[in-house]
């Protein structure tokens, strides 16, 4: 009896002491997070490798290593890394579950890790397996949410899957089913604003300024109806620097980019992609190679061929790299040379996965052999970049006699269209598309629903919710192959976010 009371008290001394690992996000892991979202890999590890070695039993730098080993995956795409980081993931979590259950890090540092694997995944289409990780890290986040209210770094995630689930298409119902999320657009993005604002007001959450920035300006891009809002957000970290560091970011760097790409502010884009930091010290993240050619051919300059190509060639993951050739047969088809453009849209259809949009419309007009109309497709280029006045004029000075096909007279109206609507001339825009829908309802290209789109973001924001709805719903119920996906979520979007207006 004695030695069974002895052996008790053994065991749970054991478990007791195993069981409390503590979080410490100390100045120390700080500097490694700082690092590691700065793409400075090689420096976080370091520093994570000193936090273990003097502090055994904190656990934040199993979560900041974790860290490492998404944004590795995440931006290189190369699935034997994914194969092997994973693996070490289960050890993470592993760790992670024996920490200090009393802590608020305790849930918040598993959903992060689960999270983090989950959108990992859908680089590699593992959507069931990213949908239950999902489901157990939006779980941890609500309860550890509901047991520590003043716990701010919580409401980054939490304000992401909220602004996400009522994105997705209709079809996938199933996923929300499953995932049990409940939430909106303006929800998520006032959670992540609140930590944003305490991040420029309180030291202690300074470094969480970045991945709030980050996630705001892909949500006002893509899912809110003001993508101006974002360049809002570019000003927010200008005015909180003296020394300009959001440059020795890169992934700042591409978000800054992306903002002013989407705004038309093509000039401001390509001097900050042209000033983002290198060297080795960095994880090379190629696909600002990729932007940065894509920005200078919306300029029409001479050289951007050079960075699409630098692209394809260092770049060893799976995304971007039919749409790759694409843009640089774009850039033969507007400089007059159609051989070049037949080479390089051919290697576009050899070379390359069909996951993102831009990969799916890059393999649509390679294998069916349409080659655009090069004076549509030089005043489009001029349109993405912000240049309205230089594509308008392409689009008028030929008196339409380059319009030869159906399809080209469909997408005239369009570009016209889109032309006055950024451009800020919104009631010259509207019958436009109008006439762009009616014309194109039945197609299979993009430009129809699109315009449908876009009338139901002029609705929107005039206040008439009616018509904005049936805008919306006309682009979800169209049949078009091209960006399917991304004018889908965008429609959707909108619907969510009338829904209670």
């Amino acid at each position: 009896m004695l030695r069974q009371a002895i052996l008790f008290l053994l065991l749970c001394t054991f478990n007791f002491g195993f069981s409390q690992y503590y979080y410490d996000f100390n100045q120390n892991c700080k500097n490694a997070y700082s690092a590691i979202f700065s793409l400075k890999f090689e420096e976080g590890m370091d520093l994570i490798n000193h936090e273990k070695s003097i502090n055994p039993d904190n656990n934040i730098p199993y979560l900041l290593e974790n860290y490492i080993y998404f944004l590795t995956v995440f931006i290189g795409e190369e699935k034997q890394e994914f194969d092997k980081l994973e693996k070490l993931k289960d050890d993470i979590v592993d760790r992670l579950k024996d920490g200090n259950e009393n802590s608020p890090y305790y849930r918040y540092c598993l959903a992060q890790v689960y999270l983090q694997w989950a959108f990992a995944r859908t680089k590699f289409k593992e959507y069931v397996t990213a949908t239950f990780e999902i489901n157990k890290a939006y779980r941890l986040l609500e309860w550890n949410n509901e047991k520590h209210p003043d716990f701010l770094p919580n409401l980054i995630n939490l304000g992401l899957l909220h602004t996400l689930i009522g994105t997705i298409p209709d079809k996938y119902n199933w996923i929300k089913k499953i995932v049990g999320i409940e939430g909106t657009i303006d929800q998520g993005t006032n959670e992540i604003l609140k930590v944003l604002d305490a991040s420029l007001k309180n030291d202690n959450y300074a470094i969480y300024r970045d991945e709030c920035l980050f996630y705001l300006s892909f949500i006002q891009l893509n899912l809110s109806t003001n993508k101006k809002k974002a360049i809002d957000y570019i000003e927010l970290i200008k005015n909180n620097e003296e020394d300009k560091t959001h440059l020795s970011n890169p992934l700042v760097v591409y978000a800054i980019a992306t903002i002013y790409m989407k705004n038309g502010m093509n000039n401001e884009a390509l001097e900050i992609l042209l000033s983002k930091p290198s060297g080795k010290e960095y994880y090379p993240f190629y696909f600002l190679d990729y932007l940065t050619g894509l920005a200078k051919l919306q300029r029409l300059d001479d050289d951007a061929y050079h960075y699409l190509l630098k692209y394809i060639m260092n770049f060893k993951g799976i995304n971007y790299i039919k749409a790759a050739y694409q843009k640089i047969a774009w850039y033969y088809l507007v400089n007059g040379n159609t051989s070049k453009y037949q080479e390089y849209i051919e290697k576009a259809e050899k070379y390359g996965k069909e996951i993102v949009d831009a990969d799916k419309q890059a393999e649509r007009e390679a294998s069916e052999g349409d080659m655009p109309n090069s004076t549509l497709l030089k005043a489009r280029l001029l349109f993405d970049g912000g240049y309205y006045e230089r594509a308008l004029k392409e689009l008028t000075k030929s008196k339409r006699n380059f319009l030869k096909t159906a399809k080209d007279t469909l997408e005239n109206t369009y570009r016209i269209g889109r032309i006055y609507h950024e451009w800020g001339k919104t009631s010259e825009a509207i019958p436009y598309y109008k006439k762009t829908i009616e014309n194109g309802a039945e197609s299979e290209y993009y430009y129809a629903a699109n315009s449908a789109l876009n009338l139901g973001l002029i609705y929107e924001d005039a206040g008439n919710y009616e018509k904005a709805k049936y805008y919306y719903k006309r682009a979800t119920s169209m049949k078009n192959k091209e960006y399917k996906n991304s004018i889908d979520q965008k429609a959707k979007a909108g619907l969510n976010r009338i829904e209670n207006k």
